[in-house]
């Protein structure tokens, strides 16, 4: 099992569409955790996913990744990772610490297709963040250190 922090915007592209981000989602290889300030986001832009998807639609997409993920708050991470990933986040965008906090305190990867928390990632390894792309070579047996150097040359110019 590959354990995967979610990013918002994943779920948000499962209960717009039925797609890659639902089909990886759902994938039985994967352990999903997400921060319960996902649940909160998606309720703050609930109304936008109505006009877009209907409300039952959106529920019952919720319900089944509700089930299938750890739902993550912030009494289960220890005050050192909440205290680093926040001295982390702040260097780019603090609304990320959630991610990184739980990717630490579970020892997990942050699948997110936000750049600037990619690029942090590999900058400064200390988490792991992928795009859709690279979980799907994780997905398909590619080693981790590939991936990630395959990551590198994308998103920061950086070759081996």
């Amino acid at each position: 099992m590959l354990r995967v922090v979610v990013d918002t915007n994943k779920v948000i592209a499962s209960l717009l569409r039925d797609g890659r981000a639902r089909r990886l989602l759902f994938h039985p290889s994967l352990e999903l955790l997400l921060p319960r300030y996902v649940l909160e986001e998606i309720n703050e832009h609930r109304g936008y996913l109505e006009e877009k998807v209907s409300p039952r639609a959106i529920d019952f997409v919720l319900s089944k990744i509700s089930r299938k993920a750890r739902v993550v708050g912030v009494r289960e991470i220890s005050p050192e990772n909440l205290h680093k990933a926040r001295r982390l986040a702040g260097g780019f965008d603090i609304d990320d610490y959630p991610f990184i906090a739980t990717a630490m305190e579970y020892n997990a990867i942050i699948w997110t297709n936000d750049k600037e928390l990619i690029r942090h990632a590999l900058a400064s390894n200390e988490y792991i963040a992928v795009d859709t792309p690279a979980l799907e070579r994780l997905l398909e047996g590619e080693q981790l250190t590939e991936v990630l150097k395959g990551m590198k040359e994308r998103y920061i110019g950086i070759t081996s």
